[in-house]
């Protein structure tokens, strides 16, 4: 039967998108096909949502240095949102799939195995593959490439030795593209926690001919190509930058959203020191959600009877703490890092001074994470100022005689922002109780971050949050030893890291949260830190931002960082009540 030329233009286009999906050559293209109308690619809207027109999310954050998570994690934070992982993260912190759609492990733990989903496209029609992502995570660990997060993949095969230039060659790190669809992960010991190390936004993938042809500059609008429901479409230099629909996406994740834009918080509402935002640009419906970050906005929020409906909370798996540079003096005795733990008021630093916008901790691990014993440990931190003063003595500082004038540092922190005010309180309680003379610095972010991780800070208020649902990521990955300028802290204890090696690579569900039970043990009897309060998230919420789902806690967390939570978000057909300011 004779073709038409339309046929015969159909087969031959239908023939290139074939080659194109399973072929290991040039994919910097879609071969020139109109993509797709973006509508077509987007999850069906619910009865109650706003028409497509209208689903525009509007956020506040800072202007980021660009989107290459990978490499300036820190600089870059804020729109995750535009790349899949090979897993995901749902509501409920369990691992869902993103551009692999399966994935599984040897019997020893130490080959995991992911298989991509086959159809998979970057925003510029060109298919996602496994060599994306053995590309990605040689990158990552490059030694020349200045990721401060490198040391998050060092069980990978053969990861330290790259990065920290004991071994040369990127070849010998074990992430291998077995085909175009499949991609292997080898651990140096047994890895029970390997997958959600794929998760975590410095995993995203980057398309290596555009970082090839435009270097550093490759995440500017126009030039920046995505793999996730969502593409950079526009950025505007100290205003804001806006996400559109991936006409190429047809992954587990598509969005209901149309459009994000994500407003710079230099140019919508005034920032503070500690980098948060006042309650105006949400009153004035610029912004569809703000996070609360000071407790005087809380107070006058709870106090509101429209806005107290709109607040909601849930828990932020992050933990402040108090840290020494234990390998020099006075901190080197462990009578004065206990002395001063057992001068702490915790309770009142969570109750008076953050007004309940945190919960004292006593140990690492908050309440509802994965391992929590509730607060089995709470004794060996608690707040007994005679044992403190007791324990002074002891280390040959009665009364603080002979201490050495300190500073305590803070990162960024103003002195009216809830970590510059607990500084003050801790400054207060410790000349109180011991007698000690603290003066407190408040240091540059990155300055601050480059003197803690060469171990140059005396006394410092730090924190870390989690990076997946797992004890690994708020025990091992900031307290198990790493060398100077690789590890946050230079405490150091054998018997933890040994709990934390066992504990990483053990398989068996029931053994596991014991290991790093007694690990925390350790780590709470040694004052590898004072432990001071695990946060709460608190959210302003406007009522047409919908979607969002339970835990298992009962709260409606909207964890944008690692979760699908930007994939689940629509717009309510209540927005079209109020004159919204655009």
């Amino acid at each position: 039967m004779a073709l038409s030329r339309a046929q015969r233009g159909w087969l031959l286009s239908t023939a290139l998108s074939l080659i194109l999906l399973i072929g290991c050559g040039d994919r910097r293209s879609s071969g020139g096909a109109t993509p797709p109308a973006p509508d077509r690619v987007a999850k069906p809207l619910p009865p109650d949502a706003a028409p497509p027109d209208r689903q525009v999310y509007r956020y506040l954050a800072f202007e980021p240095v660009g989107l290459d998570f990978s490499m300036t994690a820190y600089q870059s934070l804020g729109s995750e949102f535009v790349f899949e992982r090979l897993c995901m993260l749902d509501h409920n912190l369990e691992l869902v799939p993103g551009a692999a759609e399966r994935w599984e492990t040897s019997p020893d733990g130490k080959t995991w195995t992911f298989h991509l989903r086959p159809g998979g496209r970057w925003s510029d029609g060109a298919p996602v593959t496994a060599h994306d992502f053995e590309y990605t995570y040689k990158r990552l660990l490059d030694p020349n490439g200045g990721n401060v997060y490198a040391f998050f993949y060092y069980d990978i095969k053969g990861a330290k030795a790259y990065n920290q230039r004991k071994n040369a060659s990127p070849t010998s790190v074990g992430v291998r593209a077995v085909d175009d669809l499949t991609f292997v992960i080898e651990t140096e010991k047994s890895c029970a926690y390997l997958p959600y190390l794929t998760q975590y936004p410095t995993s995203s993938p980057v398309p290596r001919w555009q970082v090839e042809k435009y270097g550093p500059r490759w995440t500017e609008a126009g030039k920046c190509v995505s793999n996730s429901a969502f593409q950079l479409e526009e950025w505007t230099t100290g205003k804001q930058m806006t996400f559109g629909l991936n006409p190429y996406y047809h992954g587990p994740n598509p969005a209901r959203l149309r459009k994000v834009v994500r407003m710079f918080t230099g140019f919508v509402g005034a920032v503070s020191a500690a980098g948060g935002v006042g309650l105006l640009p949400y009153e004035n419906n610029e912004a569809d959600l703000i996070t609360v970050t000071s407790p005087v906005d809380l107070e006058r929020i709870m106090q509101d009877p429209c806005l107290n409906k709109e607040l909601w909370t849930y828990d932020g798996f992050a933990t402040q703490y108090l840290f020494f540079q234990t390998r020099r003096p006075p901190f080197n005795d462990l009578k004065v890092r206990r002395a001063i733990v057992h001068a702490i008021d915790k309770d009142t630093i969570a109750r008076v001074i953050l007004r309940d916008t945190g919960i004292p901790a006593y140990t690492m691990l908050p309440p509802h994470f994965p391992g929590y014993v509730g607060g089995t440990y709470q004794s060996i931190q608690r707040y007994d100022p005679a044992l403190a003063k007791r324990l002074f003595t002891e280390a040959g500082y009665p009364g603080g005689k002979g201490f050495p004038a300190t500073e305590l540092w803070l990162s960024d922190a103003a002195p009216t922002s809830p970590v510059g005010q607990v500084a003050q309180f801790l400054q207060q309680r410790l000349r109180e109780v011991l007698g000690i003379q603290i003066t407190i610095r408040n240091e540059q972010g990155k300055t601050y971050l480059q003197r803690m991780y060469n171990w140059e800070i005396p006394l410092a208020i730090g924190g870390f949050g989690y990076d997946f649902p797992d004890p690994q990521s708020l025990l091992g990955i900031p307290w198990h030893s790493q060398p100077r300028g690789y590890g946050r802290h230079d405490w150091t204890s054998p018997a933890f890291d040994a709990l934390i090696d066992q504990a990483a690579g053990e398989l068996d569900p029931q053994k596991r949260p014991r290991l790093y039970d007694e690990a925390e043990r350790i780590l709470a009897a040694d004052v590898g830190a004072a432990f001071l309060w695990h946060t709460r998230v608190y959210e302003l919420r406007k009522p047409w931002v919908k979607g969002l789902k339970p835990d298992r806690w009962g709260n409606y967390p909207f964890r944008a960082n690692v979760s699908t939570a930007y994939y689940e978000l629509y717009i309510g057909n209540e927005v079209d009540t109020v004159n919204m300011a655009h």
